[in-house]
């Protein structure tokens, strides 16, 4: 029996357990789609998005250094003492080095929330194997 690739849709704001052992395929902001490949691209997808509005970015300049894990900071203005940092912008490093799960949750109620960004109007495409 072959495997079959099945396509489906969650919300960001879904439980992120739900991301667990899921593969990305898209990132949609309402209508539009953006392809990735990997947690890590959904992450820097959205976090670009959420920069490149002006208010968004002023505030993502103000929680660098400021929101943290027990161990890692989870945005820098320097890649300094992250374990796998990814540049969002100039002066401003995001540490990608989680899984889906707690990936995702930083990303929503560490930084997305707190920039003030709309996370209810993005959702994913995942593919799942059968």
């Amino acid at each position: 029996m072959k495997n079959i690739d099945y396509e489906y849709i969650i919300p960001l704001t879904a439980p992120t357990y739900l991301f667990v052992g899921e593969k990305p395929v898209t990132v949609l902001f309402e209508e539009e789609r953006v392809n990735v490949k990997s947690w890590r691209e959904v992450y820097s997808v959205i976090l670009k998005r959420c920069n490149d509005n002006p208010e968004h970015h002023e505030k993502l300049m103000y929680l660098r250094n400021k929101v943290a894990g027990k161990v890692r900071i989870f945005l820098s203005d320097k890649p300094d003492g992250m374990t796998r940092p990814y540049k969002i912008d100039e002066n401003l490093d995001g540490e990608v080095n989680y899984g889906s799960s707690t990936l995702i949750h930083i990303l929503i109620n560490h930084i997305l929330i707190p920039a003030g960004f709309d996370c209810y109007s993005v959702s994913l495409v995942l593919k799942r194997k059968y």
